[in-house]
């Protein structure tokens, strides 16, 4: 509820909010990294296979992940309404002068604007904690501890339980394979 609310916090009338708001919807749906958002290209959306392609820099590979329809209908009305007409290929562009890119660091400046607007209790200071609370999802849905390490791009068991400490009482829940 507390991402809900967030995300319905950000004025979408805006190029620069349409922006915002197509960057915090994908990180809350697929957990990306704020890096992974700026990086992502227009060659990254596959239309017809319906797929986005979320080149990983930390384990040197390619997440395939489905492109939802609501996602999808994100992306093109920032694409039509949102994003600044450059020659980049990459997706997020700066909305204000200098015109170019994004830097994982303008996520995060974003992210503190829009949760100050909010008026929401987000201790958190950046966008990760939508990460780490889509990965807690997960969890909440049963889904297996090495999907969710596999669907945020982890190396190690290790690194996914730690955006899950917050959730002991779920990890209760979730069945484990026993030798």
């Amino acid at each position: 509820s507390t991402v809900q609310g967030f995300l319905q916090a950000i004025d979408r009338r805006t190029p620069m909010g349409l922006r915002d708001y197509t960057m915090f919807s994908l990180i809350a749906t697929y957990g990306l990294r704020a890096s992974e958002v700026v990086a992502l290209t227009l060659d990254d959306i596959d239309w017809r296979a319906e797929q986005l392609r979320i080149p990983q820099r930390k384990t040197a590979s390619t997440l395939p992940l489905p492109l939802t329809e609501a996602v999808g209908d994100l992306l093109v009305e920032y694409l039509r309404h949102g994003r600044p007409t450059l020659p980049a290929r990459q997706v997020f562009l700066r909305a204000r002068a200098p015109a170019g890119v994004l830097k994982p660091t303008a996520v995060t400046e974003a992210f503190q604007h829009w949760r100050a607007r909010s008026g929401l209790v987000i201790p958190f200071q950046g966008p990760h904690c939508l990460r780490h609370a889509y990965a807690v999802h997960l969890l909440r849905c049963g889904t297996a501890l090495k999907t969710i390490g596999d669907l945020l791009g982890h190396r190690s068991a290790e690194s996914t339980c730690v955006y899950l400490r917050l959730a002991i009482e779920d990890l209760r829940e979730v069945p484990l394979d026993l030798p």
